[in-house]
């Protein structure tokens, strides 16, 4: 009963507030016109209107034509639920407004010599800027204050209007540049083209004439040869020269605004909670003292100075009194070595939402010139957190249900892709889940090594996904006998040539697997082979690895994938022996869930607290959109499929000459496992081959969320029926 009574209260009192604002736009937007009209057609207003243009002309002069703007924009606030209520600095930034205006018109009137008159409050100010600065910097000053008060007040961003208008001068200036590049060699080609051929011609002709005997037999062996390409070119997709399709880096507008809400709290109720905390580890006979506050987004950090003796393990050993204390779900302590302090890590009464639009729109996102740079989310200070995937170079990921793992991978796959073009990066997503990356199957980033690249697709089986990882083992060291041929040490100064060069450069590849544990469930020995090996060696030719599950224990995280992947990132976990797994120490359990996350970037000894951006699935499906939109090609070169895929011809031929035995043996024992088969069969390749070949031909099929197979029999009786 008292919660229902509290949530009546709440919904009152919101319905409540929202009555308010709309009575104040109702009446900004009846000020908004009647100001209007009674500045613009003074005669007809009555007694009230032309009472009320004087005095305005008198004091402000022809500033008073802002007025019914400022009144507009107060309506467009009090209407509008995505903007912020800031009515004390409205007004302020709105008398800065006019006070600036009315000095700017004054100042106009004399250096520019036209009617503009800036009323009492101009010819009062106009005079102390004017001997002061002069005519020509009075002007600028006093239309720098006018621009920058109208900036506050129209919620603008000065500083990112500013980097945009030079991005894009830059860019536009770029493009003439390399349109006039573009057109001078064609312009010196056209010259010389005519005494070219024409010298040419006698040459050719007259040297075939005295080998006649060899002629044929080269024509022959010409013949064969044209024959095999033009049959293989048949299977293979036509070539497109990538470089000479325009493709858009989607645009952050198509994303949400950050929520205009500040997370900077009421100071004193910061305050108080501060010295809510210093009592509490005084009752506990701990002397300490809050040296600086940190509210952040979600979680606001407490410095403490402890007195000389007491221990951090103090702290620690009451987080659950404080918390109670506090009256918040979860505490973190954390030793910050650089203050000498104590970190106290509480959430905050009233949260708010990281969006993905704010990080990207960050200089630290924007400034970044890596393709593989990730926009994880906010620090505990508010400040947005950007990593590199190439310098880790690669990430394991953690995380209980609902503590926002799936939204972290989402976040992380949508920052590439505003950084990437489709020959840029490729992602080779592994979803045995089969319900988080649907969204992403058609989109030109997408890479199969098991596939050309028009049939690319996301892989949901974990015995494909175990060949696709063997078979990117092959790209591999494919890409590391070409840099070799090329003299290169990496996939950066690999492309570097290639640009100098003018040839195709090598895309990146990032491997993201949703679940691990499902995959090293089926087929542990083959997956966690195949990740050992593109963990220690695959970072130079360009291929990074994402692994992620829900249940990080030390038979799915096993210590040869650990040792791999220096940088961690942890979500809520259900206990701290999972946290220890992940991040090698405790933290993650004491987390909130929602996004927040610790983050242990490679040769960091502590993980910084982040809170996660989030991006709902409306938006990245139209981010989508605008990719697909483009009609973008598929391009990749399937060099390592053809190279692999006799040695997988064999081993299929083998399997099926096995295959009848196998299903007579599975159909006198009633039963089949891997076990059973490599008993029979000799050893433990030629029965997950055989267990495979069973599973793709449907006499054999594992339900979700288990782990027994279940047995075709009709289907088994009629192909040995077929084959007697």
């Amino acid at each position: 009963m008292a919660r229902e009574n509290k949530t009546k209260n709440k919904k009152q009192k919101m319905n409540n507030a929202n009555r308010n604002r709309e009575v104040v736009a109702l009446f900004f937007v009846l000020a908004a016109f009647v100001c209007a009209y009674a500045v613009i057609v003074p005669d007809s207003s009555g007694m009230i209107g032309k009472g009320f243009t004087n005095i305005m002309f008198q004091m402000f002069g022809t500033a008073t034509y802002i007025l019914p703007f400022i009144f507009l924009w107060f309506f467009i606030v009090q209407i509008s639920k995505s903007l912020e209520l800031r009515g004390r600095m409205d007004f302020i930034w709105s008398v800065f407004c006019m006070i600036s205006g009315a000095v700017l018109f004054s100042f106009s009137g004399l250096l520019f010599e036209i009617n503009t008159y800036g009323g009492w409050i101009g010819d009062k100010l106009f005079p102390f800027f004017e001997q002061l600065l002069g005519i020509t910097l009075g002007f600028s000053v006093t239309a720098i204050i006018f621009i920058y008060s109208a900036a506050k007040l129209f919620r603008i961003s000065l500083s990112s209007a500013i980097y945009h208008f030079i991005k894009g001068f830059t860019e536009d200036s770029q493009k003439d540049k390399n349109a006039k590049e573009k057109l001078k060699p064609n312009v010196l080609e056209r010259k010389p083209e005519p005494p070219v051929v024409r010298t040419e011609e006698p040459t050719v002709v007259s040297k075939p004439e005295p080998v006649k005997p060899n002629i044929v037999g080269k024509k022959e062996k010409d013949e064969k040869v044209v024959k095999e390409k033009a049959e293989k070119e048949k299977h293979k997709p036509e070539k497109i020269e990538s470089k000479s399709f325009d493709y858009k880096l989607p645009s952050t507008n198509i994303l949400k605004n950050d929520p205009a809400v500040s997370f900077e709290t009421n100071k004193d109720k910061l305050l108080e909670r501060a010295e809510l905390l210093r009592k509490t580890l005084a009752d506990f006979d701990i002397a300490a003292e809050v040296k600086d506050i940190i509210p952040g987004p979600v979680v606001t950090r407490y410095d403490l100075v402890l007195a000389p003796g007491v221990k951090i393990q103090a702290v620690s050993n009451i987080i659950d009194n404080i918390s109670l204390t506090m009256r918040t779900s979860s505490i973190r302590v954390v030793p910050i070595p650089e203050k000498a302090a104590v970190g106290i890590e509480a959430p905050n009464p009233e949260s708010v939402i990281v969006g993905l639009r704010g990080i990207l729109e960050s200089r630290a996102f924007e400034n970044s010139k890596s393709l593989l740079s990730l926009a994880l989310g906010k620090t505990t200070d508010g400040e947005g957190y950007v990593a590199n995937l190439a310098a880790m170079p690669h990430l394991l990921i953690a995380g209980a249900t609902g503590s926002g793992k799936s939204v972290g991978i989402h976040t992380i796959i949508l920052s590439i892709l505003y950084k990437a073009r489709p020959d840029e990066v490729k992602f080779m997503l592994i979803d045995p889940k089969r319900v988080e990356m649907p969204i992403y199957k058609d989109i030109p980033h997408l890479y199969n090594p098991c596939s050309c690249a028009a049939d690319a697709d996301i892989i949901t089986n974990p015995r494909e996904a175990a060949s696709a990882l063997k078979k990117l083992v092959t790209v591999m060291e494919e890409r590391y006998m070409k840099f070799a041929g090329e003299m290169v040490r990496n996939i950066e100064d690999y492309n570097n040539k290639m640009i100098e060069e003018g040839r195709e450069k090598e895309f990146y590849i990032v491997v993201i697997i949703d679940e691990l544990a499902d995959l090293m469930l089926v087929a542990q020995k083959e997956i966690e082979d195949s990740v050992q090996r593109l963990a220690q060696m695959a970072r130079a030719v360009g291929i990074h690895l994402i692994l992620a599950t829900q249940r990080p224990s030390v038979n799915v995280i096993t210590g040869v994938i650990k040792a791999n992947f220096p940088a961690r990132l942890s979500f809520q976990t259900t206990s701290k022996i999972d946290s220890r797994v992940i991040l090698d120490a405790l933290g993650a359990e004491d987390l909130i869930g929602k996004g927040d996350m610790l983050f242990l970037p490679p040769g960091e000894a502590r993980p910084a607290r982040l809170q996660g951006a989030y991006v709902s699935l409306k938006e990245a499906e139209k981010i989508i959109e605008f990719i697909n939109g483009q009609n973008f090609p598929r391009i990749y070169e399937p060099i390592a499929v053809e190279v692999s895929g006799e040695k997988l011809d064999l081993i299929e031929e083998k399997s099926l000459k096995d295959l009848i035995p196998a299903l007579t043996l599975i159909n006198e024992r009633k039963r089949v496992s891997q076990d059973l088969l490599k008993a029979n069969f000799g050893s433990s390749a030629r029965a997950t081959n055989i267990l495979s070949v069973l599973e793709m031909k449907g006499f054999i099929t594992k339900p979700e969320g288990t782990n027994k197979w279940q047995i075709n029999y009709d289907k088994i009786n009629e192909y040995l029926d077929m084959n007697s």
